[in-house]
């Protein structure tokens, strides 16, 4: 099988080649291949299959037990709903994102083991890696009763993952934590990648984590304090250290597009990469909306919001938030390309999906000019085609 007539992305550019695949890998990528089944692009963008690290879930499901979403199935229906209905918007791979604050550490161990579960069975999108956000914040709008109730400790992060780092991507911590240190030595040790988030932590302290490991930030300039020219912040010192990959939200409105353009000025492109940060919210209609559990959220202008004012996690699908990335941000097809569908890759160390290259997975997702998908391929067979 293979791909013609499409402008390939490759290497941060569009191509004008054709690209093979047998078996579910990528054996080919040149001119004038030869093969009798041809799935024709017609001019449209060819992306390898993306990847996203950050998702909650969406469409009211979640990939973690929330009271708001229980009416919609049991953890398991919700995940499997989640990876079936995600290469409509060009995901993949995902990431399935648990987060303190969505429910409680005990419903998260048990999101774990039922993920685990479904794994080798579940259709379309590969939830591939955990990513745990929230776990050890302190930041204080983000602490449940005004006090950190759980500091890292080896112990308690052996039982949230049970006993398993196999499958850990991103734990997020508060460097500011006390133990924090040795927490990070422990979780590399055990092949994690520590992130950064909803903290109070100096620009020092930041850097002093990365020395023991500190790698990935969540979506940097939210879960953050303010940055203030006469005060050292956690977002000052991911800017100046390298060695920290930055998620960014490029939805136009939780990141200003100025604040965007510093972010990719000073740390480089190939240091940041897109998410969506899709919640269990997503896609409610204007207004105020009622859970059955009680829960309200003010959905305006596309964006959610608790009641007290504050902005909750992303509301847009993949197709989406590149859409808003081109036409709010105004970043060029050629970012964007880089940010959604080669840098999640490059960044979190996959070699084996998420960029069109010999020998990677068969995964890929033809889309127009304002990403609108076409059609998703999950190794090597189409899955969706609109």
């Amino acid at each position: 099988m293979k791909i013609v007539n499409g402008k390939v992305f490759i290497d941060g550019k569009f191509q004008d080649v054709e690209v093979q695949f047998e078996n579910g890998k990528i054996t080919n990528i040149g001119k004038d291949l030869v093969d009798d089944e041809v799935i024709d692009a017609k001019g449209q963008y060819v992306y390898a299959g993306i990847v996203d690290t950050h998702c909650h879930g969406g469409f009211l499901r979640s990939f973690g037990y929330e009271p708001k979403t229980a009416h919609n199935g049991t953890v398991k229906e919700q995940a499997e709903y989640l990876c079936a209905k995600l290469p409509e918007f060009g995901v993949t791979t995902v990431f399935p994102t648990l987060a303190s604050d969505l429910g409680t550490y005990d419903d998260e161990l048990e999101a774990v083991r039922i993920i685990r579960e479904i794994r080798p069975t579940v259709k379309g999108a590969k939830p591939l890696k955990f990513h745990f956000e929230i776990t050890y914040p302190s930041l204080d709008r983000y602490l449940p009763n005004g006090k950190v109730e759980q500091l890292p400790s080896i112990e308690h992060t052996d039982w949230l993952v049970d006993n398993d780092y196999s499958d850990i991507a991103f734990i997020c911590i508060a460097p500011d934590l006390e133990g924090s240190m040795e927490w990070l030595d422990y979780v590399v040790s055990k092949g994690v990648q520590p992130e950064v988030g909803y903290t109070k932590a100096t620009a020092e302290t930041i850097i002093e984590a990365a020395d023991h490991g500190l790698c990935h930030c969540s979506h940097i300039f939210n879960g953050y304090l303010p940055m203030h020219h006469r005060e050292s912040s956690p977002a000052v010192g991911i800017l100046l250290d390298d060695r920290i990959k930055a998620q960014i939200t490029l939805d136009g409105y939780h990141v200003n597009p100025a604040w965007v353009r510093l972010l990719l000025k000073t740390k480089g492109i190939e240091n940041c990469y897109g998410l969506t940060d899709l919640s269990s919210m997503s896609g409610l209609p204007e207004g105020l909306n009622t859970f059955p559990d009680g829960t309200t959220v003010l959905t305006k202008d596309g964006f959610n919001w608790r009641p007290d004012g504050h902005i909750l996690s992303g509301n847009m699908t993949m197709d989406q938030i590149m859409l808003a990335a081109k036409n709010k941000v105004g970043l060029t097809m050629e970012e964007i390309g880089t940010l959604f569908t080669e840098n999640p890759a490059k960044c979190t160390g996959l070699t084996d999906r998420g960029k069109i290259e010999v020998g990677r997975l068969a995964d890929f997702v033809i889309m127009d000019e304002d990403y609108h998908v076409l059609e998703t391929i999950i190794d090597g067979k189409t899955y969706y085609k609109a």
